[in-house]
């Protein structure tokens, strides 16, 4: 098992000991880091109008903490102040490719787990104030000195500042701090109260992983029986006894209701992995009209051989997430929320049309020689989740 940076722990000791438990610092996580990204670069990705990005203004012209949405214009940067304030844009790995090394480190996470990349800049006494996430998040320092407090427990029903575009909470006291450099890591589970704030002009590379919620996941649920038909049975009460009241809704008849709600759920057991497939994988609202800029005309088997044959190279697309599963019987591929099934001689290549980067002639030499598989392609190069290099519209 590959050792966790450079903690002496392994992977699964991480995982065993502090994923989803407690905090961890890691002393030059990256050894002699230096930024592959500026603040500049980052401010002109700050100001595209599909990248999602915020301005957060501990003293703004319209109250504190003020929240400007991207995209942001150069008379947004013209009227800061020196100090105390955050700039933040997510997705940075997707919309620069060459950042993707970074997430290496982490691919003992399902990758379907992970949120994005968020990267931030701050002048000395930046922050986004005290508060919590209802996610787990690796916090690279970049760039610059930040001093980090934290908690040592979570906390599940935290009170918020009311009002403001940015939640902070109304009280936050702290068990440990640190002061981060370049490279230096610190991870952080749900719920745990943090406060970071820059000591110079620095960067903080935020790794975060998505943890839906139980009603998020839940509707997915419903969607995926409702699309094969299931949950039909209805709200019964055979052991209904004279009621006094004739509008009450009595004990028993929520009892029956949450029997009525397990049963279905059990119903749904054969379309779980489905439900979750296609929530895991469905394209982020803020990138769907970038997904879709891939998006291509059909393409035959023979179209595919007669590229491949040509030297071409097929590169899996960033906005487009992906996952699969298995069975003894079948395979299923999931990608930008929807699902494709494959019998069971076609498994095989499910991590490679889902966890490759690029696919070359040499593993199209493979793939084809179930044409189902060859076939799955097709679609997801039609679909945008495949593209030809030379054709990148990004």
């Amino acid at each position: 098992m590959a050792e966790f940076f450079n903690t002496g722990l392994s992977q699964q000791d991480f995982l065993d000991q502090y994923w989803q438990k407690k905090p961890l610092l890691i002393r030059q996580a990256f050894t002699d880091f230096e930024s592959p990204i500026t603040p500049d670069d980052l401010a002109g990705l700050a100001c595209e109008p599909e990248i999602e990005s915020r301005l957060i203004e501990e003293n703004g012209q319209n109250g504190g903490w003020q929240v400007t949405e991207g995209p942001l214009s150069e008379e947004d940067f013209a009227r800061l102040p020196a100090t105390h304030w955050t700039m933040l844009v997510q997705d940075v790995d997707k919309h620069v490719p060459e950042l993707q090394y970074l997430l290496d480190p982490f691919r003992f996470i399902p990758d379907w787990r992970r949120d994005d990349l968020m990267i931030s800049y701050a002048p000395k006494h930046g922050t986004v104030g005290p508060h919590t996430d209802g996610y787990d998040v690796f916090l690279l320092q970049a760039m610059g000195k930040r001093r980090w407090q934290i908690g040592n427990n979570p906390l599940h029903n935290a009170d918020l500042i009311a009002g403001l575009d940015v939640q902070i909470l109304t009280e936050f006291e702290h068990d440990q701090e640190w002061e981060l450099e370049a490279g230096d890591m610190l991870y952080l589970p749900p719920h745990f109260a943090h406060h970071g704030v820059a000591l110079d002009e620095g960067m903080t590379f935020s790794f975060g992983f998505r943890a839906p919620s139980s009603v998020e996941l839940l509707d997915a649920v419903i969607n995926s029986m409702l699309e094969k038909e299931l949950g039909k049975q209805r709200y019964s009460d055979p052991d209904l006894t004279a009621v006094k009241h004739t509008s009450e809704i009595d004990n028993q008849a929520v009892h029956r209701l949450k029997t009525l709600l397990h049963n279905a759920i059990d119903s749904a057991e054969p379309i779980l992995t489905q439900a979750l497939g296609k929530f895991v994988t469905d394209t982020k609202s803020s990138l769907a009209s970038i997904a879709a800029e891939s998006m291509s005309d059909e393409i035959t088997i023979d179209e595919l051989e007669q590229q491949f044959s040509q030297g071409k190279v097929l590169e899996r697309s960033l906005y487009h997430r992906f996952a699969w599963s298995q069975t003894d019987k079948k395979g299923q591929l999931f990608m930008a929320g929807e699902s494709y099934y494959i019998d069971i001689n076609s498994i095989n290549i499910l991590p490679l049309l889902a966890e490759n980067n690029e696919i070359t002639n040499n593993d199209w030499q493979q793939l084809k020689i179930e044409p189902q598989s060859a076939e799955l392609l097709c679609q997801l190069i039609a679909e945008g989740g495949w593209y030809w290099q030379e054709e990148a519209s990004s």
